[in-house]
C-alpha cells in the first residue's frame, strides 16, 4: 500500500538559522526508491510598485542610515518549498516506510516598493533620473535571483539525495515530514543568505556618493 502526501513549507529569508539536523537513516525494513525524486526551483520576476508621495525626509529616515537622498528601493525575498511524500506499509504492517518523491521551490519579492521624493515632479527630469537610478536596484535584484536559480536546483537535488526511506510509526507521518521539510528548508536559507551578501554587495556599488553625483548631473537644474 502507498500514499502520496504534499507539504508546504513557508518561510522568508532570515538573518539567523539553527544548526542542521542529521538526515534520517535507512532502514533494512524499507525497499530502495524505485525512483529519483523530482526538484523544481524557479523566481517570479519582481514588478515594484512606485510610491512617489512621500517626503525626502520620510524616505532617509526609511534608509535606516544608508545614504539615500533622493531615492529608495525596498524589498523581501520570500521563499515557499513544497515537499511530496509517499508512504507504504511494511510487510509485517505495523510501521511505515516514508519517501520523499518531488521539491518545489518557489521565490519571489511580494513586497517591492520604489520610492521617490515627492518634490520632484513626475516627469520631470529628476523624476526621470531617480527612476533609472532606482530600476538598476531592481535589476540587480531580479538579476541575482534569476542567476542563481539553477544553483538552488542543483543544491536541492543534493540534498534529496541524502534523505533515504525512514521507517516510522503509523502516528508519526505528519510530524516527520514536517521534521524533513525544516531541514531542507534550513539549507535553502544558508544558500539564500549567500546569494543576499553579493547582491547587497552588487547594490552597494551603485549607491555611492559618485553614482549620486552622476544621477544629477543627468539634469542641468539639480
Amino acid at each position: 500500500m502507498k500514499r502520496l502526501f504534499r507539504c508546504r513549507f513557508v518561510a522568508i529569508l532570515l538573518c539567523c538559522f539553527v544548526p542542521t539536523l542529521l538526515w534520517g537513516g535507512e532502514s533494512t525494513l524499507c525497499p530502495p526508491a524505485t525512483e529519483g525524486v523530482k526538484i523544481q526551483a524557479q523566481f517570479a520576476t519582481g514588478r515594484p510598485f512606485i510610491d512617489d508621495h512621500r517626503s525626502q525626509g520620510w524616505i532617509q529616515e526609511q534608509s535606516k542610515g544608508m545614504h539615500h537622498p533622493i531615492g529608495l528601493t525596498v524589498s523581501r525575498l520570500q521563499h515557499t518549498l513544497l515537499g511530496v511524500f509517499e508512504w507504504r506499509a511494511t510487510a509485517e504492517g505495523e510501521k511505515r516506510c516514508l519517501y520523499l518523491r518531488s521539491l518545489r521551490l518557489d521565490l519571489s519579492y511580494p513586497d517591492l516598493k520604489v520610492y521617490i521624493a515627492n518634490n520632484y515632479r513626475p516627469g520631470s527630469c529628476e523624476y526621470q533620473a531617480i527612476y533609472r537610478h532606482e530600476m538598476e536596484h531592481v535589476r540587480i535584484l531580479n538579476q541575482h535571483q534569476e542567476g542563481y536559480v539553477q544553483h538552488l536546483r542543483d543544491r536541492l537535488q543534493s540534498l534529496a539525495q541524502k534523505q533515504k526511506a525512514v521507517v516510522l510509526e503509523k502516528g508519526m507521518l505528519e510530524q516527520k515530514k514536517q521534521e524533513i521539510l525544516q531541514r531542507l528548508d534550513q539549507e535553502v536559507k544558508r544558500e539564500l543568505q549567500r546569494l543576499d551578501t553579493k547582491q547587497k554587495t552588487a547594490q552597494a556599488e551603485i549607491d555611492t556618493p559618485r553614482s549620486y553625483a552622476q544621477v544629477r548631473a543627468d539634469c542641468q537644474r539639480w
